[in-house]
């Protein structure tokens, strides 16, 4: 039976179209036992989300809500076919994406409005290729097409985690579910990590990830590729990436 210690994909009030604040997640988080709860609240390019000033002030949040870590998080919006993001390279002379503790990438057809027929395979490589991100949030769009093969190979490549999002993946289309369903066999074929996430709206939804377990329970994906199966691998994989949060966690 597969059960996950952390949700890496949350909505706040902040994202504009999201009902709960964080302290509501972080109650519903750890009722759920989960250990880990990343806020990733849209970026401005989100109509009605939180403009830049909201993240760079994310370090007022404690580290710790109701015994749950709280990631300072953000999903990017993709705006072109070149892979930019909104989020501005510098803020106040800092690199302010840098400082995000995690990082999500993702389409959304009403920022970047699908051309039919086109393939997205470059697009998702150059994705993989920046840096900065640290998850490929719900890659199964139907209206986002892509040569899986290709692109999860270089998601191995660029060491990203592949979301497999409850709400996306099972409750937007029937093709999406089977997307996310080729999308998880490249992943185990090759050895990608991915992320159970619930891309919660609301406080009720952290931490569902029923269908997303069936699935994976299904088609025997290994636990080990699982990454927030553990807390430990996703503890791991941030003290890689900020030597610094470990000190910080133990001031807390």
């Amino acid at each position: 039976m597969i059960t996950l210690e952390a949700d890496l994909h949350t909505h706040t009030v902040a994202s504009g179209h999201a009902y709960s604040t964080i302290k509501e997640n972080a109650e519903a988080a750890n009722f759920k036992n989960l250990k880990i709860l990343a806020m990733t609240d849209h970026a401005p390019a989100m109509p009605g989300s939180a403009n830049i000033l909201h993240f760079g002030n994310l370090r007022a949040l404690p580290r710790y809500i109701n015994n749950v870590m709280i990631l300072r998080g953000v999903e990017l919006n993709v705006l072109d076919t070149q892979g930019s993001v909104d989020f501005p390279e510098m803020f106040f002379g800092r690199n302010l994406l840098a400082r995000m503790d995690w990082v999500i990438a993702s389409l959304h057809e009403n920022i970047l409005t699908p051309e039919p027929g086109f393939d997205y395979t470059g697009l998702y490589i150059a994705i993989a290729e920046n840096p900065a991100v640290d998850l490929i949030g719900h890659p199964d769009t139907p209206a986002f097409s892509f040569d899986i093969e290709e692109v999860v190979k270089a998601f191995k490549a660029n060491n990203k985690i592949v979301e497999l999002n409850e709400h996306h993946a099972f409750e937007t289309s029937e093709q999406s579910r089977i997307n996310a369903k080729k999308i998880m066999k490249a992943c185990a074929k090759h050895g990608v990590y991915i992320s159970v996430n619930s891309d919660a709206h609301t406080c009720w939804d952290v931490g569902r990830h029923k269908q997303a377990v069936k699935m994976l329970e299904e088609i025997k994906f290994p636990e080990e590729l699982i990454f927030n199966a553990k807390a430990s691998r996703v503890l791991d994989y941030l003290f890689k990436k900020h030597p610094t949060l470990k000190d910080e966690l133990n001031n807390f």
